[in-house]
């Protein structure tokens, strides 16, 4: 299973993603293979210590002036690079292994979160769509929205102490975001979009997502 935590900025992917991450890891079903447990990975997109990542860490922190063309290229290359990578961890590329062994990946954003941003600057969707389809990206089970009032994101990505980009200070960008996100949820472009309510505590978030990871 390859499943996606998605949200506007201030959303809590990150806080999600590792709850979930731990929640699996923790809360398995017996292995069938007695001392084995089913493998669980956890990424984190863009990775900014890797390729293009630090290019794009530079077009967000450092205000590196970027196309929409340039954006939806840099961010798209690592999900191209990393298919097959995906493709092992998901078990794909190896024979068929007993269910309760069969891994478990948690993608931190992802070709998602580009659907969402590089549209907005301007990217056609269908184009974008097309591409992912064409150089084979890797489609996950479930993408879940952290539906967050882009207002409470805001409030909770400040209260944080760490360097803002300048996506995260753009308050006008994060409520177009979100407006964008609900059109995805709504329209169901590229894969399985599950909306989450994420305006509840982080608990009961993670239950909630964890609920409808049991039912997939």
């Amino acid at each position: 299973m390859f499943i996606v935590i998605e949200g506007i900025d201030g959303a809590g992917c990150e806080t999600q993603a590792k709850m979930i991450f731990e929640k699996l890891k923790n809360h398995q079903v017996p292995s069938e293979v007695e001392g084995e447990k089913k493998p669980v990975f956890l990424f984190k997109y863009p990775d900014y210590e890797r390729n293009v990542g630090k290019i794009i860490r530079d077009f967000l922190y450092e205000n590196k002036g970027l196309t929409a063309e340039q954006q939806f290229l840099l961010y798209t290359m690592q999900f191209v690079m990393d298919k097959k990578m995906i493709q092992e961890k998901r078990g794909l590329t190896l024979p068929p292994t007993p269910y309760n062994l069969q891994p478990i990946l948690i993608a931190d954003r992802y070709f998602s979160t580009t659907l969402c941003y590089q549209t907005l600057e301007g990217i056609d969707m269908k184009m974008a769509v097309d591409f992912a389809k064409n150089f084979q990206i890797e489609v996950p089970d479930a993408i879940f929205y952290l539906d967050v009032d882009p207002d409470i994101a805001i409030k909770r990505k400040h209260g944080e102490d760490k360097i803002k980009n300048f996506r995260e200070k753009d308050f006008d960008f994060i409520r177009k975001t979100a407006k964008q996100y609900k059109m995805l949820v709504e329209k169901q472009p590229w894969g399985k979009w599950i909306n989450i309510d994420g305006n509840k505590g982080i608990e009961e978030i993670t239950k909630n997502i964890y609920n409808e990871i049991l039912k997939i």
